[in-house]
């Protein structure tokens, strides 16, 4: 790393630190810092095709405008960039284990869940929170849960009518991860470390103290974790650890498991912010490059990839921009710079979500939502097969 002098510019892909501020159309640097090296861009082939349905909030004025929480950091066009609150951002989504749902959690405490196949808004909840951070949608469509943005708050409300249900009483620092079981009752929370609680009784049931990053398996049946200098690999009928393997970085972080395929994603944030895939049997790199050399991530951000089952198409988002990768044929795709940070993709694998923003912040409900693609026919628009 070296010291910068010039604001607002990256030089030999690198950044000057010092948050940027998006006002209007222009960018404003708050402070200088040093350079950090940029993860590089995902060299497409192809474009994304328009999404095949945009969910939109309806239109609303906070009746707090101060009440909006942080300010977002995200690195969008090789920028690191704090974008200003407004109305319309989205913080996080998650779908429902069926796909049947989709939630998104907003600033000003707003929670918005879409029912996907009529694109028509089920229920908005306003959380009480500054900002939802993060949301998770119960096994059997019943409940869903959310995390303040800031804060270790986080509460659960019925489906479909968002009537208010129960506090989990969450005692540790911000919670970055939430997580249901197959059990509708059990909810995995990260906060600085693992737990999990049932939601039903209120109690804490298993804690994980030096287990972090969880990331549940597509199935429901493996929960993976980093424990010190291994990654860990527990069942969730009874939490007992079914194996153990060395980590293959030292600042690795899990983003995505398959345990019916074997196979494991993280993000490696050592010298290439890349994507790796590995196997969950002996925890080694898939020996293709192709396999193992995914797209770049950000810089410090809980990235989203996921492996579709049916295809073996690598969805995820970086950067403000969603991507495909068949790891077949390392051919590519990307969508345009969506200005959020955001995705998901279906368990199912059948739909891939991303959230979208303007690239001026504005109040108008319209010029932001969330996109849905048919992965299907995603990967036939950008020929990936």
């Amino acid at each position: 790393m070296r010291s910068c002098f010039m604001s607002n510019v990256s030089i030999d892909n690198q950044l000057c630190t010092g948050y940027l501020v998006r006002m209007s159309s222009r960018w404003f640097n708050l402070s200088m810092g040093v350079c950090l090296l940029l993860p590089g861009s995902l060299p497409a082939q192809r474009s994304f095709p328009s999404p095949v349905v945009k969910l939109h909030d309806v239109k609303f004025k906070p009746a707090d405008p101060s009440r909006h929480g942080a300010f977002k950091m995200a690195v969008i066009d090789g920028r690191m960039v704090a974008i200003p609150p407004t109305p319309t951002q989205i913080n996080s989504i998650a779908f429902s284990p069926d796909g049947k749902f989709l939630a998104a959690g907003k600033k000003y405490g707003r929670l918005v869940v879409w029912e996907v196949t009529n694109q028509q808004i089920v229920c908005i909840i306003d959380t009480g929170f500054a900002g939802v951070g993060q949301v998770a949608i119960s096994p059997d469509n019943q409940f869903i849960a959310a995390a303040a943005e800031s804060g270790s708050s986080i509460k659960l409300w019925h489906l479909p009518d968002g009537q208010f249900a129960a506090t989990v009483e969450n005692t540790h620092a911000n919670v970055l991860r939430l997580l249901y079981t197959r059990n509708p009752n059990l909810l995995i929370v990260f906060s600085g470390w693992t737990d999990v609680f049932d939601t039903a009784s209120g109690k804490l049931i298993s804690s994980f103290v030096n287990d972090r990053d969880p990331v549940l398996s597509s199935d429901g049946s493996t929960l993976l974790t980093l424990r010190g200098s291994e990654i860990v690999l527990r069942n969730t009928r009874d939490w007992t650890v079914d194996r153990a393997l060395p980590k293959l970085t030292e600042s690795e972080r899990p983003v995505f498991l398959d345990a019916t395929q074997g196979l494991y994603l993280f993000e490696d944030y050592s010298d290439d912010h890349v994507f790796v895939a590995a196997r969950t049997s002996d925890g080694q790199m898939l020996p293709d490059e192709k396999l193992a050399n995914l797209p770049k991530s950000s810089l410090g951000f809980y990235d989203f990839a996921a492996i579709d089952p049916q295809t073996g198409i690598v969805f995820g988002h970086s950067a403000g921009q969603l991507w495909a990768l068949d790891l077949k044929t390392g051919k590519t795709c990307l969508s345009q710079q969506m200005y959020n940070v955001s995705g998901a993709l279906s368990p199912d694998g059948r739909l891939l979500a991303g959230a979208f923003e303007p690239s001026t912040p504005t109040d108008d409900q319209k010029e932001a939502g969330v996109g849905i693609w048919k992965t299907d026919a995603l990967a036939k628009a950008c020929h990936l097969q």
